[in-house]
């Protein structure tokens, strides 16, 4: 008999209408793997397979599991990695929607159940929204779909157990191919160097999880913005040239810094920022990238993942003033108070 955690990586739907138990039981699991296989900060990619990469996705499952097929049925099977934020601001119906009231929860489970049973194949980073106890985000929805659906009594219960499992989750990864994927930014220049990397060290988690580029700076109050030139001696101290990364919606689909950073994101949330879509990112298998225009963007319509160019935003002169916020806050603004 299938165990929950099987009938999850199917569809995470499943889980509705069941009770607590199930739920805890996929849980279970996952922490039982994550205790036998803890997570390095910096996680490893090899380059002997394609890499199909997932952007910010809030909740919005059905797009996730279905880059997750589009991955595996790929030739060879990719790899999937994922850039954070699986949870809050549930989609397919703004801003707290009722036709959608287990988004961040199913998202959550799908992907912790497939990271536990096949870590290979299947990568997820932490975003901001995966650090929320460390630094605090705004509309945590998931505690309120967790009251929605559950007993009072084990609704917070649930939602300690599923934060304490995604702060599990690595920082950042590279792969052996020079690209360097992250959900928000670079380190404090003193801790370029990963072999510096500490879990609870708040900095390095501001800097990787919250920071933008430089580059249309969206100011968050939380989390700094990198330059061209920081960015460039980052990638240099960790062996790669390129970066993809989520975050930004605004940078959403499009290339910025002579072709340096791309930015996808993977939820309907963010269908009007950016370039537009519901967007994933595939990294041919090769031993080194030599551009990020052999990255094949392709576009979720709700049937199939449909390949679409992605935009190259020229550079500003290095004398231009680059700190420009959008005329109106994409989100309310993140503090450390919460």
């Amino acid at each position: 008999m299938d165990t929950w955690a099987a009938r999850i990586r199917r569809d995470p739907h499943t889980l509705a209408g069941h009770g607590v138990a199930p739920l805890d039981e996929v849980l279970d699991e996952v922490a039982e793997a994550f205790r036998r296989r803890p997570f390095p900060l910096l996680s490893e990619i090899t380059a002997d397979r394609p890499i199909v990469v997932i952007g910010d996705s809030h909740g919005d499952w059905p797009a996730v599991s279905s880059a997750l097929t589009h991955a595996k049925g790929m030739h060879p099977p990719a790899r999937f990695l994922a850039l954070g934020d699986y949870i809050h601001r549930a989609t397919r119906s703004q801003p707290d929607p009722t036709a959608l009231p287990g988004g961040s929860i199913w998202n959550a489970a799908f992907l912790l159940a497939w990271a536990a049973h096949d870590p290979e194949s299947v990568v997820l980073l932490r975003g901001n929204h995966e650090a929320i106890r460390q630094i605090p985000v705004p509309a945590p929805t998931l505690l309120r779909e967790l009251r929605r659906l559950y007993p009072p009594s084990d609704a917070l219960r649930l939602w300690d157990r599923i934060t304490g499992l995604l702060e599990q989750l690595p920082l950042a990864a590279r792969s052996k191919s020079g690209i360097f994927f992250v959900h928000g930014g670079i380190p404090p220049k003193d801790r370029f160097d990963p072999a510096s990397w500490r879990a609870n060290d708040l900095e390095l988690l501001e800097g990787l999880l919250w920071s933008d580029p430089d580059f249309e700076y969206e100011e968050r109050w939380v989390g700094q913005p990198y330059s061209l030139t920081d960015l460039d001696a980052f990638l240099a101290e960790v062996g790669c040239r390129f970066m993809i990364k989520g975050h930004a919606p605004n940078h959403s689909g499009r290339v910025i810094w002579d072709g340096r950073v791309l930015t996808v994101h993977t939820s309907d949330l963010f269908v009007d920022f950016g370039e537009g879509g519901v967007l994933l990112a595939e990294v041919p298998a090769r031993e080194r990238i030599e551009s990020l225009e052999e990255v094949r963007l392709r576009e979720w319509n709700g049937k199939e993942w449909a390949s679409r160019p992605s935009t190259v935003v020229p550079t500003p002169p290095a004398s231009a003033a680059v700190l420009l916020p959008p005329e109106k806050p994409i989100f309310p603004r993140a503090s450390r108070s919460g």
